[in-house]
C-alpha cells in the first residue's frame, strides 16, 4: 500500500475524502483551501493534490473539475485516518434492547440485519456460524419427509439452530431416535468433530452390536457439517436495505446496478468474503464485494464470538461514498452484542 510522506498528505486527503462523501462531487482545490480550514495557502494545497495523484490516490475525472478519491485512496482513509465516532448510549440500547431476549439463533440474526439496515440506511448482513465452530449440549433430529431430516442443534448458551439436511438415506423417525438416544448420552459441551471421533471409538469397542447406529451418526453428524458449505451456508440479508440501495443515486449506473445485483446472486463469495473477516477477527472494509470491475460497493463487516471462537461475521454493503466514521462504530458495536448473546450475556 502507498505510504504518505507527511502530514499534510494525510490532512488533506482525510478532508477531501469527506468532502467527496458528503457531497458526491469532485473536491475542488479552492473548497480545501477556504479560510479557517487549513494553514495552507491555496498553492500549497493544490501542490499537495498533485502529490496525492501522482500517488494514485486521487483522480481528476476532467481537466477543470476537482478531485475524486480512488479505491486507493479510499483504503488509506479507512485504515490509516478515519476518526472514528463515538457510539451514542442510545444507538447501543437500540441495538441491544432489538436483539435481546430471543432463543432462535434465526431470529437474532434476521433481526440484526434488520438493525443495521435501519441504522446505517445500507443494507445489512449476517453470516450464520459453520456447525462446525458451535459448542453444543444438544443435538436432536427429526425426520420431515422422504430423505428430508431436520438438525436442531442447541448449543451450550441455550440458542437454537436449525439445519433441513437432505441425507443419502431414507431414515425412518425410530432410526433417528436411536441416534437421538445415542447424543444425549454424549457430555456437552461438544462439538460436531468431537461427535465423530467419540462414533469412530465406540465403534471400535462395541462394533459388531452398534456398527449400523454408529454408521447413522457419522452420517447425520457429517450431513449437518457439509449443510455449513458455500452455497449452504445461512445468510440474512435485509430485504428493505437492499431496496433502499437500489434507489442511491450512487449506484444509478446499468454497470454499477449489474455489480450491485451480482453481489446479491453471488451467495457463494458473500460468505467467502464474511468468513476472511472472520478468521482477521477484526473490523474491516472489503472494496467490490461482488468482484467486478464496475463494482462501486464497499462491503463493512465484523467479526462475532461464540465463546473465545471466532463463529461469523456481520455487516452492511453501501455504496463506496458511505459515512465510515459513523458505520464502522455502528458494525463493531453490533458485531459485541451478537457475541455477548451468543455466550449468554445479555
Amino acid at each position: 500500500m502507498t505510504e504518505l510522506n507527511n502530514d499534510r498528505q494525510k490532512m488533506i486527503l482525510a478532508a477531501l475524502v469527506e468532502e467527496f462523501i458528503r457531497t458526491g462531487e469532485p473536491v475542488a482545490s479552492a473548497t480545501l483551501a477556504r479560510p479557517g480550514q487549513f494553514s495552507l495557502s491555496p498553492a500549497s494545497v493544490r501542490k499537495v493534490l498533485a502529490e496525492l495523484e501522482a500517488l494514485g490516490l486521487l483522480r481528476q475525472p476532467h481537466t477543470s473539475a476537482g478531485r475524486t478519491p480512488t479505491e486507493e485512496g479510499f483504503r488509506i482513509y479507512v485504515d490509516d485516518l478515519l476518526d472514528k465516532v463515538f457510539l451514542p448510549e442510545r444507538t447501543r440500547s437500540l441495538i441491544q434492547e432489538s436483539l435481546a431476549g430471543r432463543d432462535q439463533a434465526e431470529s437474532i440474526f434476521s433481526l440484526c440485519s434488520k438493525v443495521l439496515s435501519n441504522l446505517t440506511s445500507q443494507m445489512g448482513l449476517i453470516v450464520a456460524p459453520g456447525a462446525e465452530r458451535l459448542w453444543l449440549k444438544r443435538l436432536h433430529f427429526v425426520r420431515l419427509g422422504r430423505k428430508e431430516v431436520l438438525a436442531v442443534l442447541v448449543t451450550e448458551n441455550g440458542l437454537i439452530h436449525n439445519r433441513l439436511l437432505n441425507p443419502a438415506e431414507d431414515y425412518t423417525q425410530d432410526q433417528l431416535s436411536e441416534v437421538n438416544v445415542y447424543l444425549e448420552d454424549l457430555k456437552p459441551p461438544f462439538t460436531l468433530a468431537e461427535i465423530r471421533d467419540l462414533g469412530l471409538l465406540a465403534m471400535g469397542r462395541e462394533r459388531h452390536e452398534f456398527e449400523r447406529l454408529f454408521a447413522r451418526v457419522r452420517a447425520l453428524v457429517a450431513a449437518t457439517s457439509l449443510k455449513e458449505e458455500a452455497e449452504d451456508r445461512d445468510i440474512f440479508l435485509d430485504d428493505e436495505g437492499r431496496g433502499r440501495l437500489l434507489e442511491h443515486p450512487d449506484l444509478a449506473a446499468a454497470e454499477t446496478l449489474r455489480a450491485l445485483f451480482l453481489a446479491f446472486e453471488n451467495k457463494r463469495r458473500l460468505v467467502e468474503l464474511l468468513d476472511e473477516i472472520t478468521g482477521a477477527g477484526r473490523t474491516q472494509v472489503v472494496f467490490g464485494p461482488s468482484g467486478q470491475k464496475a463494482d462501486a460497493l464497499a462491503l463493512v463487516a465484523s467479526p462475532y464470538f461464540s465463546g473465545d471462537k471466532r463463529a461469523g461475521a456481520l455487516g452492511v454493503i453501501g455504496p463506496r461514498r458511505l459515512n465510515y466514521s459513523e458505520i464502522v462504530p455502528v458494525v463493531d458495536y453490533a458485531a459485541r452484542v451478537v457475541s455477548d448473546l451468543l455466550n449468554g450475556k445479555l
